[in-house]
């Protein structure tokens, strides 16, 4: 539930194809990750009836092999 003006935020990897692993942190596993293209995502979130305010991505850091996004939608006030 968001509020009339409230904001939400929504990261996520970018990619188009899901990540799987059977072994994580010395265990057998069965993890998927989902990526998804920000655009999908601005797209979900407008069809919701939040539209997108501001969005940022950015290249892999350090450790990491995927991109990363955020989005900043918000739900309009009450009477907008």
């Amino acid at each position: 539930m968001l509020a009339p003006g409230g904001h939400v935020l929504v990261a996520f990897q970018v990619g188009d194809e899901p990540l799987h692993f059977t072994e994580a942190f010395g265990h057998e596993e069965a993890l998927t990750f989902r990526r998804w293209q920000p655009d999908r995502i601005a797209a979900l979130l407008g069809e919701a009836g939040l539209p997108v305010r501001a969005r940022a991505q950015r290249e892999p850091e350090r450790a990491e092999k995927t991109p990363q996004a955020c989005l900043i939608a918000r739900k309009p006030a009450a009477g907008s």
